[in-house]
């Protein structure tokens, strides 16, 4: 460690350099409903990432932490997780922590910070920044804060901060979106993107995008630390930002700060899927840790093996190494007739008419079956209000290659 601070002498210009830490949007306590089988160990990684956020800064001897916003999913969380997580931010110690109220946990009557646990007995280093006031950090070093107090408001977070003094290293903290065309809502704390250097900011730390983003020289987004879904890029991240003194130009360094990994893959079938199942195994073998990713494949293409048995068999290979698999065939055509289902639905009326109830329900989805039409009883269909019925419950056209399949696994044994 005292090589690293020597280090740190040299190179970044001694004793005018400050280094802290900036994150957000941890949002403890998220209900992770989209993976709900792996739900609770979701919700664990991210007290994990904070803890291991908490010790690099102790470890670094960094001057500060900045949470800027959405530490907790919403203000309802479990009393018992705000202890938690209180207990964790006083792991950090002797480094000051400063949280700012976001969207998600705003300064509302009902929330979390109203509760007894952040109004008595907060271990020195944990500060809520509750007001507008500029707060000292260090001598020559001020943050100047925009608590949110509504979960969405049309209003510039950033026109409630105070004055910025000068002389002094100013460190904006909000949570909001930068008004940048196709990616803020109206009401969702616009923030204009030119707001650091209008108001003469040394650092606009930001939080509420969950991707690690940077607008100028000054404006950064830090990414949530743990991703939250499959849809997030470039995000299980945190900002290291470095600043020599008054007005010059942070530095700052994205660090990979995720403990599960949230993959999206998508794989092409051309015939026999044989291929592509060596393929997948392949990439999934060159992760670093399968049993702690969560994985979004789709299979596309078309199989034309005639037997489905080889998707069954990659799901289970794929669900005993991976912590989470979401598997989507809908757009994986396939041989849906086997040969002994077409024999036997030549003779079997039943059969045919089953055959073209499950055909007019891919129609009706917009996927039609391929190779059924004409085995499917002509004279046969199901009623307008039906499929209508079945449709609204859900069923996707997944769902009715799947039925089919069904009923050849069940022709095959008979």
């Amino acid at each position: 460690m005292q090589v690293l601070i020597m280090h740190q002498v040299l190179f970044y210009g001694g004793d005018n350099m400050i280094r802290f830490l900036h994150t957000a949007d941890w949002q403890v306590g998220m209900k992770a409903r989209h993976v709900a089988p792996v739900a609770a160990r979701v919700r664990e990684a991210r007290l994990e990432t904070a803890r291991r956020l908490m010790k690099l800064a102790r470890e670094y001897r960094l001057d500060f932490i900045i949470i800027a916003g959405d530490v907790f999913e919403d203000n309802q969380v479990d009393n018992k997780l705000a202890h938690q997580v209180v207990e964790i931010l006083s792991q950090a110690a002797p480094v000051p922590v400063y949280l700012l109220p976001g969207n998600h946990d705003p300064l509302t009557p009902d929330a979390v910070y109203e509760r007894r646990v952040f109004r008595e007995g907060l271990a020195p280093n944990i500060h809520l920044l509750r007001t507008n006031q500029p707060v000292t950090v260090l001598p020559g070093v001020v943050l100047l804060p925009a608590p949110n107090r509504a979960k969405n408001s049309p209003e510039d977070p950033t026109e409630k901060m105070a004055p910025v003094p000068g002389g002094v290293i100013n460190i904006g903290v909000a949570h909001g979106s930068l008004r940048i065309e196709g990616r803020y809502q109206s009401d969702d704390f616009p923030i204009p993107p030119e707001a650091a250097e209008r108001r003469g900011l040394d650092y606009l730390a930001l939080g509420h995008w969950h991707s690690f983003f940077q607008y100028g020289d000054r404006t950064f987004y830090p990414g949530t630390p743990e991703p939250t879904g499959f849809e997030e890029r470039d995000s299980g991240t945190a900002a290291l930002v470095t600043i020599e003194g008054y007005g010059a130009p942070p530095r700052v360094e994205k660090i990979k700060t995720g403990t599960l990994g949230w993959e999206t893959w998508r794989q092409e079938v051309h015939g026999d899927p044989r291929e592509t199942v060596r393929a997948l195994k392949l990439r999934l073998e060159g992760l670093a840790s399968p049993g702690q990713t969560l994985l979004r494949l789709a299979l596309y293409g078309r199989d034309t093996s005639g037997d489905q048995s080889w998707l069954k068999e990659l799901r289970d290979w794929l669900e005993a190494r991976l912590l989470y698999l979401d598997l989507d065939t809908t757009r994986l055509a396939t041989q849906p007739l086997t040969p002994k289902l077409q024999n036997r639905a030549r003779s079997q009326p039943f059969l045919r008419a089953a055959i073209a109830d499950l055909a007019a329900l891919a129609r009706s989805l917009g996927q039609p079956l391929e190779d059924v039409e004409n085995v499917a009883d002509p004279g046969t269909s199901l009623d307008a209000d039906l499929i209508d019925r079945i449709l609204r419950a859900g069923i996707k056209p997944g769902d009715v290659r799947e039925a089919l399949g069904v009923l050849a696994e069940v022709v095959e044994e008979v």
